[in-house]
């Protein structure tokens, strides 16, 4: 009975291990470069996301200023007014109710102003 061996010269054996040593490092760059470009994509997303919320809360606060600034000249013309005149008690009914409207938006964006306070601030109490 004949024994199979197997024997591999140690020049292929070294080109082999080397070869596959290769493989893993590039391997190995594949994979560092996909996360960090992954995390670049990420990042740049949370800064358009924060950018937007920003461009919004802004557009939402002046438009709110402006509901006031509008509210504070009817105001004004609904003084002008005779007491007596139909029509000022109609503009005061409809001032009241546009004052109710902006305090409730004004009280949101309070709240949403608080919230984003709160969560830019570190917990402390461990």
């Amino acid at each position: 009975m004949y024994a199979i061996t197997w024997t591999c010269p140690g020049a292929w054996w070294a080109l082999a291990s080397l070869l596959g040593a290769l493989g893993m490092l590039l391997m190995l760059v594949a994979l560092v470069r996909w996360r960090r470009r992954h995390a670049r994509l990420e990042a740049q997303s949370r800064a358009e996301r924060a950018a937007l919320k920003y461009k919004a809360n802004a557009e939402q606060e002046s438009l709110l200023q402006s509901g006031q600034g509008m509210l504070l000249r009817f105001e004004a013309i609904a003084r002008r007014l005779p007491p007596a005149h139909p029509i000022r008690k109609e503009l005061a009914e409809a001032l009241d109710r546009a004052e109710g409207w902006l305090e409730k938006g004004l009280d949101r964006a309070q709240h949403r102003r608080e919230n984003k306070e709160q969560d830019s601030k570190p917990d402390l109490s461990d």
